[in-house]
């Protein structure tokens, strides 16, 4: 996951906007990611029919890691940042099957519909849905996934057992609390218990409230403020 961008200093103002859209007139210069107005610590600059926007602002909106070296005097982007710095190149064969646990447990959350104790150990624990609580209860909906990155959490005498960062977008929809996004920063636990990948844990590690979400391009939901 070291897929990395060295972008100079001297283009810390970039003149390409990636995957966003620029709106200027007379005045104000918006910049709009992903049907989301996007605000900029340093304003946008028309010079000789170039705009000019922050890297840093456009890569965040982007979902990519900013990061400045100065010993090289470089600006780097990953777009896929690497929080563990683990080779796990040795799971590649078990990643489908990872993925299909996940999409599983995130499908029962939604439909709310029985068999989802059989994706989790005995001993599961969670800051994420209350383990004691019937899924059925829970109001929110799962929007979106991905899985970020992975980690070895595994002994000799209990090797399979590994920990993934996966953001989730989530929506509330109650008569009583108007619809609002989040996203979510999960650790998962998963382990292999006699072939069969469960998962032992969801722990929340960080949490955002956006206001709207673009499912893909043409589609952009919107919620209301709380």
């Amino acid at each position: 996951m070291k897929n990395k961008i060295l972008v100079g200093l001297t283009v810390l103002m970039a003149s390409i906007l990636l995957c966003g859209t620029i709106f200027a007139a007379t005045g104000k210069i918006k910049i709009i990611v992903d049907g989301k107005e996007v605000a900029t610590d340093v304003a946008p600059k028309n010079e000789n029919g170039r705009v000019l926007v922050p890297i840093s602002t456009i890569s965040k909106a982007l979902g990519s890691d900013v990061q400045w070296n100065a010993k090289t005097k470089s600006v780097i982007i990953n777009s896929k940042p690497d929080i563990w710095n683990d080779d796990l190149n040795f799971i590649s064969t078990n990643i489908i099957e990872i993925d299909n646990l996940f999409h599983s447990y995130f499908n029962y959350y939604n439909t709310k519909e029985t068999g989802y104790a059989d994706l989790v150990t005995s001993t599961f624990k969670s800051d994420f849905v209350d383990p004691k609580t019937i899924i059925s209860k829970i109001q929110d909906k799962i929007i979106d996934y991905r899985i970020i990155d992975a980690k070895f959490i595994g002994t000799l005498d209990d090797p399979y057992r590994f920990k993934f960062r996966v953001e989730v977008v989530k929506y509330t929809n109650m008569e009583v609390i108007p619809t609002y996004f989040e996203k979510l920063q999960l650790d998962i636990d998963v382990f292999n218990k006699k072939g069969v990948y469960l998962i032992d844990g969801i722990w929340v590690k960080g949490k955002e409230v956006i206001k709207s979400y673009t499912v893909f391009p043409g589609l952009t939901l919107d919620g209301r403020e709380r």
